[in-house]
């Protein structure tokens, strides 16, 4: 391709060349008296004719390579649009294939389990139900989200494009619609 582009700018440059030559000739102070003046402008005008057909084949090649070779990435893109397309297409049907297997033990879960809300229920009901920590799900959400928005000047977006006012305002809905006050009222004057 830039094979083809060098071949058209050397055409151009070589029209451009005789051109300025026959233009030069044709503009002489003594052409009247110089002998086979008619002739050596025929000749000149030859060879620009010649020049003007060699850049407009050299254009028409590199054009024609241009247009071939957007017509084969067009045709490659839609290729693997279609391939995308097809596996994602594929990888929803596992999943939902899937889905469908589990949902008999999902459903016979949720009707043999105890629903726990997160809002307005015991803490301690709550947090004795997790294993893993003693901590209730909703506050260790809450925390890791704040603690990843925190920074040295205070609440900020961060990296992952969201809000650090909503799960600070989570926190403080969860808690205060805790059946059993945190702060006793032994704790109040304090």
């Amino acid at each position: 391709m830039t094979k083809l582009r060098d071949n058209y700018e050397k055409a151009q440059q070589k029209l451009e060349t005789a051109d300025a030559n026959l233009k030069k000739f044709q503009t002489r102070s003594d052409r009247l008296t110089l002998a086979n003046f008619d002739e050596h402008l025929r000749e000149l005008e030859d060879i620009r004719c010649e020049c003007e057909q060699s850049r407009t084949l050299s254009r028409d090649i590199h054009a024609t390579e241009t247009y071939k070779i957007a017509s084969e990435e067009y045709s490659i893109t839609i290729k693997l649009l279609y391939q995308y397309l097809y596996e994602e297409n594929q990888v929803y049907n596992n999943i939902s294939r899937y889905l469908s297997s589990k949902m008999p033990e999902i459903e016979q879960r949720l009707e043999n389990d105890d629903l726990i809300l997160l809002f307005g229920y015991d803490l301690i009901k709550q947090c004795s139900k997790r294993k893993d920590t003693l901590i209730a799900y909703p506050i260790e959400i809450c925390i890791r989200l704040l603690e990843n928005s925190l920074n040295e000047e205070g609440i900020t977006l961060n990296e992952l494009n969201y809000d650090p006012h909503v799960p600070a305002s989570t926190l403080k809905q969860y808690l205060r619609e805790l059946p059993v006050c945190l702060l006793t009222t032994a704790f109040l004057p304090q």
